[in-house]
């Protein structure tokens, strides 16, 4: 299993494949996970040993490090600057000179500029230093360790193109598992078209070697299948999920938070970091809107975020402290996973921020699930919204201010409500189950290869 994320890593990445590796050995299937060192892992996340004791000790892990090359030259360059640069004396003024616009000749160079760093140290991906290092590692190990099967999760796209180079050197099978789109993924883009276009071609590249590709999402499997074609009978869905053996030994289904308004009201909680698209931004600006109007009050509805805060966006940053200010919001840092989970099971209500990518779940919306919390979804569209509606998980609307405050208002007043999710439903997402369906995918790849 390539797995550049893995526990003790904290990242949302290293969840699937640590919920898959608990539970492969009860179906026939003995996991050797190749990762990277927590210290080597970009962009950083935390380390939460408790979460790396979660891994299975009969399991092997071969972690390779890697040096992330653009990093280096990027602080040589520093250290050059602060060598030569001169301190401004000048005071600057009125009387300094305009600016002129970057010539075209100047932009070209700098769109140049950005050719060669992306193909040299970002191409498919930041982690594309990590893929000669990983290969070479794996490549000298003994005959008896050659894996049957070989499983890339992804992303980052590194780990396909290391999962295709073992299996062509081992001649085993490839298999592909999507966490995430690749090129239609809006988080995922070069702005040259030379780079897109190979980006696009080690896709099909990959997609074309492996025996079977799986999703994460009903919408992305049919995506890919209407990319590539030759996939319609080699693609299936398999969604994320949650451990229950380590949700039970939480004691996480009894809970005694409330599901409704009362003396406390709502509290929107949203745990893991908030970033680029993943803005709370409509969000903060329809609370604050309706706190003006005196629509909502603090013991009606609040919200909470525990994570990183990770927004360059200043009005998100203005309407944050506007809201803490009278006590409509409160922002706190990141905890170890288990403390994480244990918050969630105590929320009344979990938010999910997801608009704008129509293909993707969040990862942790599967833990928010195994909690039996209700979910309260920004981003009304696509596979996120079909999963919260379809099995009945909570409440999903648009990322649209109008019906945000709508929302809001009801839930409020008490017109709308947020109550569990059923069992059963809940349920559908436990690995062990989901697990049998990828074990099922080993063992036709691997009798197809035994059929040669």
């Amino acid at each position: 299993m390539v797995a550049y994320y893995f526990p003790p890593v904290a990242a949302s990445g290293a969840m699937r494949p640590l919920g898959f590796c608990r539970n492969l050995m009860e179906y026939g299937w003995h996991p050797h996970v190749l990762a990277t060192t927590p210290e080597c892992v970009y962009p950083h996340h935390q380390v939460d040993p408790k979460l790396g004791e979660r891994v299975p000790a009969n399991i092997e892990v071969t972690r390779v490090a890697y040096v992330d090359r653009l990093q280096q030259l990027l602080r040589c360059r520093d250290r050059l600057r602060g060598m030569t640069q001169k301190p401004d004396v000048s005071g600057g003024g009125k009387n300094d000179p305009v600016q002129s616009p970057p010539s075209s000749s100047t932009l070209s160079r700098a769109r140049l500029k950005d050719l060669i760093l992306d193909w040299a140290f970002a191409f498919p991906d930041r982690q594309c230093g990590w893929y000669s290092p990983a290969v070479r590692h794996l490549k000298d190990i003994s005959q008896r360790e050659i894996p049957e099967v070989v499983l890339a999760t992804g992303g980052p796209w590194t780990n396909f193109l290391v999962g295709h180079a073992l299996a062509e050197y081992f001649d085993r099978p490839l298999v592909l598992d999507y966490r995430d789109p690749w090129n239609c993924n809006p988080y995922y883009s070069f702005s040259s078209k030379l780079l897109t276009r190979k980006s696009r071609e080690s896709e099909a590249r990959v997609c074309r070697a492996a025996v079977h590709v799986i999703a994460n999402t009903e919408e992305l499997r049919a995506r890919l299948i209407d990319e590539y074609g030759e996939l319609r009978d080699r693609c299936t869905w398999i969604p994320n999920g949650f451990d229950r053996d380590v949700m039970s030994r939480m004691d996480l289904a009894k809970t005694d938070s409330d599901a409704g308004p009362g003396s406390i009201g709502y509290e929107l909680c949203h745990f893991g970091t908030v970033y680029g698209k993943r803005t709370p931004r409509v969000l903060l600006q329809a609370m604050w809107e309706l706190f003006q109007a005196g629509k909502v009050k603090a013991e009606m509805i609040r919200l909470r975020f525990v994570g990183g805060w990770d927004m360059t966006d200043q009005e998100c940053e203005r309407y944050a402290e506007l809201l803490e200010k009278q006590g409509l919001l409160r922002r706190e840092p990141a905890v170890p996973h288990s403390a994480c989970l244990r918050e969630m099971q105590r929320s009344s209500v979990l938010l999910v921020l997801q608009p704008d990518s129509p293909l993707q779940v969040p990862a942790k919306i599967y833990e928010y699930v195994a909690t039996g919390r209700p979910l309260l979804l920004i981003g009304g569209e696509g596979a996120t919204a079909n999963l919260v509606d379809r099995h009945a998980l909570g409440i999903s609307t648009p990322n649209q201010i109008e019906r945000i405050k709508q929302l809001l208002s009801e839930l409020a007043a008490g017109k709308q409500k947020l109550v569990p999710p059923d069992p059963e439903r809940v349920n559908r997402f436990e690995y062990q189950s989901l697990t049998g369906e990828l074990a099922a995918v080993l063992d036709a790849a691997h009798d197809m290869r035994a059929s040669r």
